[in-house]
């Protein structure tokens, strides 16, 4: 039996308190910069199926990761486009406040992007990783929709909508690809 692909409980146990134990010291020391090291989870996942010589999965992880995050970051920057073009319109000023960071007033707030690249990598940990790794990596990305609100990057809309795109976008896409023919 190949470790890399069927860990004992162990080696599970032992994995999931040393992630915790980073993650709670650095979420004291400082809950903002825990959001911006851990909505990073994406890349050991990647790098676990690369290790793994999970080819096909990887691909499909790298495929849905592009386009999920490429969504979130055009809905950010067409928020902000139109504010910085359109917002003298009554209509187009209400639509934007939805948008609008708490921190320094930017129209670049909507979905949350740590957020969403942190459910990703939740969506993925509970399809692939088993129900355990899903749950912790779930509360993990928690954690990061949290803390951006603590350091006021984002609103609780913004991060629920981070976090909703994230895990149900990716859901759906792994859906949809492994029910295609191969």
């Amino acid at each position: 039996m190949n470790l890399l692909h069927h860990p004992s409980p162990k080696v599970n146990l032992a994995a999931m308190c040393i992630i915790a134990v980073c993650a709670v010291g650095l979420w004291l020391y400082e809950p903002r910069l825990y959001s911006d090291v851990f909505r990073l989870m994406l890349l050991p996942l990647g790098l676990l199926w690369l290790v793994q010589k999970r080819y096909t999965l990887l691909k499909h992880f790298i495929f849905i990761s592009v386009v999920i995050l490429g969504i979130a970051f055009m809905c950010k920057y067409t928020f902000s486009f139109m504010a910085n073009h359109y917002a003298d319109s009554l209509w187009v000023e209400h639509i934007i406040q939805i948008a609008k960071r708490p921190i320094n007033g930017e129209f670049k707030g909507f979905p949350s992007g740590h957020t969403t690249a942190a459910f990703i990598a939740a969506a993925f940990a509970l399809r692939y990783m088993g129900k355990k790794w899903g749950i912790f990596v779930i509360v993990l990305a928690s954690m990061v929709g949290y803390a951006r609100v603590l350091s006021l990057w984002h609103t609780p809309t913004q991060v629920c909508a981070g976090a909703i795109f994230g895990f149900i976008g990716s859901l759906v896409l792994i859906h949809f690809i492994n029910k295609k023919p191969q």
